[in-house]
């Protein structure tokens, strides 16, 4: 394990990083957060200002902020979700430019960097997809450019769907499930890559300790399910029927291009470079991570 750290992280107060910051306290490390409106230090990215104190003698930065993409994708929100993630980064990357020390830069991305359909398993080697997502994803990136031109370390962290039942994917899923009115999605047979919140946690802890990681990394789960498995595990661990349907021109009706590139989206994603480095997941399969994620 590497010495203490100081870190940055952006978006602390969101589900990933409400979880994270206290692990990295409690391995030793400093913990600044950088925010808008709260936290330590502020910034406005859409201004391009950001408090020149806030990198003084940081060590590593922890870039998990951006306009969340669970929303209809009108003109103005395709925008702001990209906008908020460019500008974000571009800041990030300006300032840590104008540091004598390294600083490694992890940052959140998606799996959706692969696209949203894709006929075979693809992992960190293959090339970017169709999409808005994987289009925002690229410039996400993308804008860390000039920090590993410049010796810098960066790894990108293409996430699948977190698994927590205190926010994101599965906490929308679970009135409906627990109601016992869920179901597939679509056919069902679209492929899902998934990754429990306490494994993510531990991936950011592995990243920011490890100064041998760099590049994408796929944080997902050694094992794919599709739509109508985790609907299966959903039930089991509820105990509660899956028998209402959510036909696929339903969520097209009611999210658009949004519902076509989230939750039909068909990828399975491979975790190939946290397999090569030995890491042990948590939670391997789904329904043993719903069993303990759901537990009363």
């Amino acid at each position: 394990m590497s010495s203490n750290k100081t870190i940055l992280v952006t978006g602390a107060t969101g589900l990933i990083g409400q979880a994270l910051c206290p692990k990295l306290e409690a391995q030793g490390h400093t913990v600044r957060s950088l925010s808008r409106s709260s936290g330590d230090f502020r910034w406005n990215p859409a201004q391009g200002k950001i408090d020149p104190a806030a990198l003084a003698g940081v060590d590593t930065v922890v870039h998990l902020a951006g306009e969340s993409v669970a929303q209809r994708w009108t003109a103005a929100a395709k925008r702001r979700i990209l906008d908020s993630r460019l500008a974000s980064s571009s800041l990030l990357v300006q300032e840590i430019l104008k540091c004598e020390q390294p600083v490694s830069y992890i940052s959140a991305s998606g799996i959706n960097f692969y696209g949203y359909q894709k006929s075979q398993p693809v992992d960190e080697s293959a090339e970017s997809g169709e999409g808005f997502l994987a289009e925002v994803c690229r410039h996400w990136e993308g804008a860390a450019d000039r920090l590993g031109a410049a010796g810098h370390r960066c790894v990108f962290v293409r996430t699948g769907v977190v698994l927590s039942p205190r926010g994101g994917a599965l906490a929308k899923m679970l009135p409906p499930f627990k109601a016992g009115v869920g179901g597939k999605v679509g056919s069902g047979q679209q492929m899902m890559s998934w990754i429990s919140l306490n494994d993510l946690v531990r991936i950011y802890l592995r990243c920011v300790e490890d100064a041998t990681i760099a590049g994408p990394l796929n944080a997902v789960a050694p094992e794919a399910v599709s739509n109508l498995e985790f609907t299966q595990a959903m039930g089991a661990a509820l105990k509660r029927p899956t028998a209402v349907p959510l036909p696929a021109f339903a969520v097209k009706l009611m999210f658009g291009e949004m519902g076509r590139e989230t939750l039909l989206s068909d990828l399975q994603v491979l975790p190939a470079q946290l397999q090569a480095m030995g890491f042990g997941w948590e939670h391997e399969r789904i329904n043993d991570a719903l069993d303990e994620l759901l537990q009363s």
